[in-house]
């Protein structure tokens, strides 16, 4: 089983939803907020499962991808920094990456830009419709959703998206 920490229900579901398939028989578990102790002794448990694995996700918050893995290594002594995989800037760049100039358009986003590398949550939300819904847009953005697009168009996306669906050796 692959466990994947996400940090909340935003990232739970675009991983699931572009991903699922990927990572064949997966559990989720959402961290934000645990303390370090606990996502610690969790990693050691499925350290020590036979057929267990884990991926850990995290966003850059407007750091270097190779900087907030550091400190996210350097506070969970237990994390393997090549099952770390960070979102520059937050999730909100991987949704909007993969929605096409036709897909925002029907979803009445506004000012579509091409490179969503730095878009920020507040970005993000800024291109909503007035009084939308927030969490429909996010899933109408994961129905219409285009990977080969979005990996084009956010860089950090293109690398997990290579890790995650390279052969085993």
């Amino acid at each position: 089983m692959l466990h994947v920490f996400v940090e909340g229900p935003d990232d739970e579901h675009f991983f699931s939803k572009i991903y699922g398939t990927c990572f064949g028989t997966s559990r989720f578990i959402q961290y934000a907020g645990w303390p370090p102790a606990k996502i610690n002794n969790f990693i050691r448990s499925i350290n020590c499962m036979p057929d267990n694995d884990y991926i850990f996700l995290g966003d850059a918050d407007g750091r270097a991808i190779e900087e907030k893995k550091e400190v996210l290594t350097s506070r969970f002594s237990n994390l393997d920094s090549n099952k770390v995989f960070i979102v520059q800037y937050e999730i909100e760049s991987w949704y909007y990456a993969g929605a096409s100039m036709l897909s925002c358009q029907k979803l009445k986003l506004k000012q579509f830009v091409y490179n969503t590398d730095v878009l920020t949550k507040e970005q993000f939300n800024a291109k909503l419709p007035h009084q939308a819904d927030r969490k429909y847009i996010m899933a109408q953005l994961l129905e219409l959703y285009e990977l080969e697009l979005a990996t084009s168009r956010n860089t950090s996306l293109s690398i997990f998206d290579m890790s995650i669906k390279k052969e085993p050796a």
